[in-house]
């Protein structure tokens, strides 16, 4: 049986789809605990999953309300292209830009802790939702890990690493505001000189081996980024 959360979780998504437009306002903590004959903490569990697959906003001292469907939203779980967009209801495909063994530039022999010149799998891939492009990925694997003959693309390239008994476990990031370059905006179907996202990521596995280095741009008006901080009291 269902967790009472998801129960909640579950009441909330069918009203979204019923009668919510995006940007309406959910209804009130108390009256969803009224509602659903719940405690507010689990009220709050089943925002917080709404939250984390965009279907759901929150404004600090006003309420929760509707995500809108145009924009997708990534907290910073860390999940791959596909797996974001199978969670929020859209149909996750690639198109395959580049495909190569190559010689590691060096700043990915640098931050995969390889020795230079070493042989990397590149793969440069456009990635969408709904047949729409939402971003551009480059991603640099150390051939050890998982080679060209191995790869499928209808299938989560994070799932085949598991498969591979390369499980990505933890990633360091950096999102930096970029303008995109007159290629990289017909590729992804917007005006010269957009503003996108660019988010560097190298990851690595439970054991700690470095076996990922990806280089993703994001529509800027297509997809956003979420970050949950707290104030340390010292």
């Amino acid at each position: 049986m269902p967790h009472k959360y998801e129960q909640v979780a579950d009441s909330i998504r069918a009203s979204i789809a019923d009668s919510l437009a995006p940007h309406d306002a959910l209804a009130s903590e108390r009256e969803l605990m009224a509602i659903h004959g719940v405690s507010r903490m689990t009220v709050r569990k089943a925002i917080s999953v709404l939250v984390d697959e965009g279907r759901v906003y929150n404004v600090h001292g006003s309420g929760t309300y509707v995500g809108s469907t145009d924009i997708f939203s990534k907290t910073p779980k860390l999940t791959s292209f596909t797996e974001d967009m199978i969670s929020r209801g859209s149909i996750p495909s690639s198109r395959v830009l580049d495909l190569a063994r190559v010689e590691a530039p060096d700043q990915v022999a640098a931050a995969l802790g390889l020795t230079p010149h070493s042989e990397v799998t590149l793969i440069r891939r456009l990635r969408l939702a709904d047949n729409t492009p939402i971003a551009l990925e480059e991603v640099y694997l150390p051939s050890t890990v998982l080679d060209i003959e191995s790869l499928d693309f209808g299938a989560s390239l994070y799932e085949q690493l598991r498969l591979a008994g390369h499980d990505v476990f933890r990633a360091e990031q950096e999102i930096e505001a970029i303008t995109l370059t007159p290629d990289d905006s017909r590729l992804l179907e917007v005006a010269e000189n957009s503003a996108a996202l660019s988010v560097t990521r190298v990851s690595s596995s439970r054991r700690g081996q470095l076996i990922e280095f990806a280089r993703t741009i994001y529509r800027a008006d297509r997809y956003t980024f979420q970050l949950a901080v707290t104030r340390d009291d010292k």
